[in-house]
């Protein structure tokens, strides 16, 4: 029967990021702690940082797929982009399928929104990477997993975005296998504007398992 090992687990504190590799295989959790927290996530191939997730062709692939694996709010497939175009990795469960693939809130966001100098998930995305050496401008950039956030496009014909408090409570997680060695980069989304985490930043705990076979006797 197949067991699971748990590596390890952390929490990342309230506005922060947190870079770290899943190796091919394993597979890794993003859980509420409080609930209404999203986690904005990017992902590199662990090896060749140039090969990188892009949201934007991974929902129109799943969205095309035969089978129909979802779209920009229901995707179960991720894939880097051109010219990889490899499957990275796998979203095996979601029970609560909330999720947006689409940029992460930045500076210009933000100023948008009128805090002008408020943290975005770009700067957690920038202290996260140091450690590899990967700056701002190597990623490709916007185009994240925002997991657990409540976004929906206006069908109504303006194409306006529509932004929800999370419907995630404490417990609910999403779970991710990866396909590749991947440098997993998240970010505790800061946002405390918009209704995206319920205008209040908080924690999020993550968990990483290594899956194995065994015979039961």
């Amino acid at each position: 029967m197949k067991s699971r090992e748990l590596l390890d687990e952390f929490i990342m504190q309230k506005c922060t990021g947190k870079a770290f590799v899943v190796k091919q295989g394993q597979s890794f959790r993003v859980i509420e702690i409080e609930g209404k927290q999203v986690a904005s996530l990017i992902f590199f191939n662990a090896h060749n940082y140039k090969e990188q997730f892009m949201a934007e062709f991974s929902g129109g692939l799943n969205y095309f797929h035969p089978e129909h694996l979802g779209s920009h709010y229901r995707a179960t497939k991720l894939y880097s982009k051109v010219p990889y175009e490899n499957e990275m990795l796998s979203l095996t469960d979601n029970k609560i399928g909330d999720h947006f693939l689409g940029p992460p809130c930045t500076k210009t966001i933000m100023e948008t929104l009128g805090e002008p100098d408020h943290r975005s998930c770009s700067d957690n995305f920038v202290d996260a990477l140091k450690e590899f050496d990967i700056e701002l401008e190597d990623i490709y950039s916007p185009s994240a997993f925002n997991a657990f956030a409540n976004i929906y496009i206006d069908t109504d014909g303006d194409g306006k975005l529509n932004i929800y408090p999370p419907r995630s409570e404490t417990g609910d997680y999403l779970e991710f296998t990866a396909h590749m060695d991947i440098l997993v980069v998240a970010s505790a989304c800061p946002d405390d504007v918009s209704p995206i985490n319920d205008h209040e930043c908080k924690a999020i705990k993550f968990q990483i398992f290594n899956s194995t076979n065994s015979l039961s006797t």
